[in-house]
C-alpha cells in the first residue's frame, strides 16, 4: 500500500493490529495448534510467528542501514523469489515454540515495530530511494507490508478458518 503520510501509516498499523488482536483473543488457546489454518498445514501459532519474524526482519534491515551495514533483504541466503522457502524455514525453525511464547513475542514485536515507526522521520518513510535496499519503493511500503498489510492478511486467514471450522 502507498502511504501519503507517517500518521496514515501509523494509524494503519494500529488499526489493523487491533482488528487482528480481537480475532486472536477470541481463539481458545487449545485451537492455536490446529492444522490447516493456512498454507501447508500452518496453524494459528505458525501464522503469528510468521508475522513477528517478518516484523523483526524489517527492524533488522532498518537497524543495519542505520548502523552502516548492508541489509540482508529479505534474509541471509534468501532472495525475494525464495520467499515461500524462507517462510517454510521460519515455520520449521519455530515449530516447537509454545503458544504462550508466541503470543508474548508477537506482542513484543508489535510494540517494537510501532515504536520504530513512530521514531522514523516522515521524510525517511516517504522518500523513494532514500535507502538503497528499498529500491524504487519507500521505507513506508516495506514497513507497511511487514505490519499493517500482514495483519490484514492474517485477519482474513483467521476469520475464514474460524468460519469454516467449529471445534
Amino acid at each position: 500500500m502507498k502511504y501519503a503520510s507517517k500518521s496514515q501509516l501509523i494509524n494503519a498499523i494500529e488499526d489493523e493490529h487491533a482488528k487482528l488482536l480481537s480475532i486472536v483473543e477470541s481463539i481458545p488457546k487449545r485451537r492455536f495448534t490446529e492444522a490447516d489454518v493456512w498454507g501447508d498445514g500452518w496453524n494459528a501459532k505458525d501464522l503469528l510467528i510468521h508475522l513477528a519474524v517478518w516484523e523483526q526482519m524489517f527492524l533488522r534491515w532498518y537497524n543495519d542501514e542505520l548502523e552502516g551495514r548492508e541489509p540482508q533483504v529479505p534474509d541471509k541466503d534468501y532472495r525475494w523469489r525464495d520467499t515461500p522457502e524462507l517462510n517454510r524455514a521460519i515455520q520449521r525453525r519455530h515449530k516447537r515454540q509454545s503458544v504462550a511464547t508466541t503470543l508474548t513475542n508477537f506482542a513484543r514485536s508489535y510494540e517494537e515495530i510501532l515504536h520504530t515507526a513512530r521514531s522514523i522521520p516522515e521524510a525517511d518513510l516517504l522518500t523513494v530511494g532514500r535507502f538503497d535496499w528499498t529500491g524504487t519503493s519507500t521505507l513506508a511500503s516495506y514497513l507497511g507490508a511487514n505490519s499493517a498489510s500482514h495483519y490484514r492478511f492474517a485477519s482474513r486467514v483467521l476469520r475464514r478458518w474460524l468460519r469454516t471450522t467449529k471445534t
